[in-house]
C-alpha cells in the first residue's frame, strides 16, 4: 500500500483539450500494473469514445511542475449520472491531493451541469485510490460481480404458470414497468444503499442506456404480471435485457422480483427466459453485474451456469448537495 502524504503540493488543475493533453492523460487513466497504457490501447479507446460520443476534451487532470500526474474523465449517461474513469493505480504518494483536487473539480462540474450522482468503478485492490474517492463524499455501494455464462443449448422459452403473463416495454406499460422496480427495491439485497437515491425515472433512463452502445429494443423489457380478477393484473417482476456491442453477447440489466412473488420459483422462469431471448436473438453469450452480497441473486445465477469473470467496487456520490451548498 502507498503510504499517504499529507505534504501540501502545487498542482494545477486543467481540461484536456488538445489531441497531445488527451493522449497524456489517457495514457495514465488506462495504465495498468504501474506502467501508462500504450499507443495502441490508447488508440482504441479513443475510437470507442468516438463512436460512442465521449467528449474528451472533458477530461480533467492535474499538473506538478509540468508533469501530469493524474486524470479523470467524466462520462455522462442518461439518468442524470455520469461515470468517472480514472486510474487504479496510485505511484507516488505526491499524487493524493491532485487525485482529490482533481476527482472535486469534476464534481463540482457536473454537480452544476444538472448531474446528480457521480460514479467510479475501482479495482478491489487499489485499496489507496479507493480511499482517495472515499476522502471525496463518494460512498461504497456494493463489490460489483461479473458474470458470463455461455448459452449453448436451444430452448423454448418457459410456461409461465396459470395467472401469470408477460408484458414488453411500451409507453402504455411504463406504469406497469415502474411499479415492479420500485417494488423489486423491498429487502432487496442488490446495492440496498442505492434505494431512495435516484428517482426511478433517472433508473430506467440509465437501465434503457445500458448495452454499451446498442440501441435500446423495448422488445427486450418484460415485465411479469399476475392476474388478480378478469380486469386487473399487479406486476410481479421485471426482466430486463439489452444487446451489446459484442455481436454474440447480451447483457441481463436488471432482474428483479416483487417481495410477494419471491420463494415462489419464478426467479427461475425468468432466467430460462433471459437465457431462451439469448438464443433468438442469434446470440450466445449473457452476461450481468450483481452486488456480491446478494447471495439469492447468486445462487440463481450460478445455478443457470454463469461465472465470475471480474469484479468492481462501486462508488457512487451524491452530486446535489454541492449546488445547495453554493450561495444564491
Amino acid at each position: 500500500m502507498t503510504e499517504v502524504s499529507n505534504q501540501s503540493v502545487d498542482a494545477q488543475i486543467k481540461s484536456a483539450q488538445t489531441p497531445a493533453e488527451q493522449h497524456a492523460a489517457l495514457a495514465l487513466i488506462l495504465g495498468t500494473s504501474g506502467r501508462l497504457a500504450g499507443d495502441g490501447q490508447i488508440a482504441d479507446f479513443v475510437r470507442i469514445a468516438n463512436q460512442r460520443q465521449i467528449d474528451l476534451s472533458e477530461i480533467r487532470y492535474a499538473q506538478i511542475a509540468g508533469r501530469l500526474v493524474w486524470a479523470s474523465l467524466p462520462v455522462p449517461n442518461p439518468g442524470r449520472t455520469i461515470l468517472m474513469l480514472g486510474p487504479n493505480q496510485l505511484i507516488d504518494p505526491l499524487q493524493v491531493q491532485p487525485a482529490g483536487q482533481v476527482i472535486q473539480q469534476v464534481c463540482f462540474d457536473y454537480a452544476f451541469k444538472g448531474v446528480h450522482m457521480a460514479q467510479a468503478l475501482i479495482d478491489p485492490l487499489a485499496v489507496d485510490v479507493r480511499s482517495i474517492y472515499l476522502q471525496h463524499a463518494f460512498m461504497e455501494m456494493a463489490e460489483l460481480l461479473y458474470l458470463q455464462a455461455n448459452v449453448r443449448r436451444p430452448a423454448p422459452p418457459p410456461p409461465l404458470p396459470e395467472g401469470f403473463l408477460w408484458h414488453t416495454y411500451s409507453s402504455q406499460t411504463h406504469a406497469q414497468f415502474v411499479g415492479a422496480i420500485i417494488d423489486s427495491y423491498a429487502q432487496s439485497l442488490d446495492c440496498p444503499a442505492l434505494n431512495g437515491l435516484r428517482e426511478v425515472e433517472d433508473v430506467i433512463q440509465g437501465h434503457q442506456a445500458a448495452g454499451a452502445g446498442a440501441p435500446f429494443d423495448p422488445l427486450l423489457w418484460r415485465v411479469l404480471m399476475e392476474r388478480e380478477t378478469d380486469r386487473s393484473q399487479r406486476p410481479c417482476g421485471v426482466l430486463l435485457l439489452s444487446r451489446t456491442d459484442q455481436t454474440d453477447a447480451m447483457e441481463l440489466v436488471y432482474l428483479g422480483l416483487s417481495l410477494h412473488a419471491r420463494r415462489r420459483g419464478l426467479g427461475t422462469i425468468m432466467m430460462k427466459q433471459a437465457l431462451a431471448s439469448v438464443l433468438a436473438d442469434n446470440r450466445r453469450r449473457l452476461t450481468l453485474a450483481v452486488d456480491s452480497r446478494n447471495a439469492p441473486a447468486l445462487r440463481l445465477y450460478f445455478r443457470h451456469g454463469l461465472q465470475k469473470i471480474g469484479s468492481k467496487i462501486a462508488l457512487m456520490r451524491d452530486l446535489r448537495p454541492l449546488t445547495l451548498a453554493q450561495p444564491s
